[in-house]
């Protein structure tokens, strides 16, 4: 009986040294947790707005850290009875208009660090978490130098395998948009969201 305890308590530490969160804090500074670890991606906030899709909440921010470098962070929330149809990165794909080609570069538990491809060609590396089936936060906008130093830092083990970037992410400056394509169709008809499974009795 003590060995199961104490097998679980080991179980416990493990799992919750290996999670992470990324969300942004009251003073709005956006914040990677990890471990016991804080990396603070950016610590002004330029801009922001709010979509209402009804059971679906997205506020979209435009953050600067302090050497003038801008990211996008967006933070996708359903009401009480709805959840995501897809799982996070799928989800964010369709965001970026239905875009198919990704390659994740280091995943950990709930957070994956990932580039993908754009319509016009150009490449995001984005930070992806979803730690349930309701809320979905991302952030993009690293540059490749970044996005691997991010992920050098955070990686659980030593032996895990980081993914070498093919192409160059695009950054962004204080003047330009998001380019997430949140719409009514892409919401409702796609759809991305529906009623919790277990509301709807699956």
């Amino acid at each position: 009986m003590k060995n199961l305890i104490l097998i679980f308590l080991t179980l416990i530490i493990l799992v919750g040294c290996s999670t992470s969160s990324l969300k942004l804090n009251k003073d709005k500074e956006l914040v990677l947790k990890y471990n016991s670890s804080d990396l603070l991606l950016a610590n002004k906030n330029i801009d922001s707005s709010f979509l209402n899709f009804k059971d679906l909440f997205v506020t979209i921010y435009k953050l600067e850290d302090e050497n003038g470098r801008v990211l996008f962070y967006e933070d996708a929330r359903t009401s009480l009875n709805f959840e995501f149809v897809e799982r996070g990165l799928y989800t964010v794909m369709y965001i970026f208009n239905n875009v198919q080609r990704y390659d994740i570069v280091y995943e950990r538990n709930n957070l994956k660090l990932v580039q993908f491809a754009l319509k016009d060609k150009r490449y995001l590396n984005a930070m992806i978490q979803a730690s349930d089936s309701q809320i979905y936060s991302y952030t993009y906008g690293f540059s490749n130098k970044e996005f691997m130093k991010i992920a050098k830092k955070i990686k659980v083990k030593d032996s895990d395998t980081i993914e070498e970037l093919e192409h160059e992410g695009l950054v962004f400056k204080n003047s330009s948009k998001a380019l997430s394509n949140w719409n009514d169709r892409l919401v409702f008809f796609t759809p991305l969201i529906a009623p919790l499974r277990t509301m709807s009795g699956a």
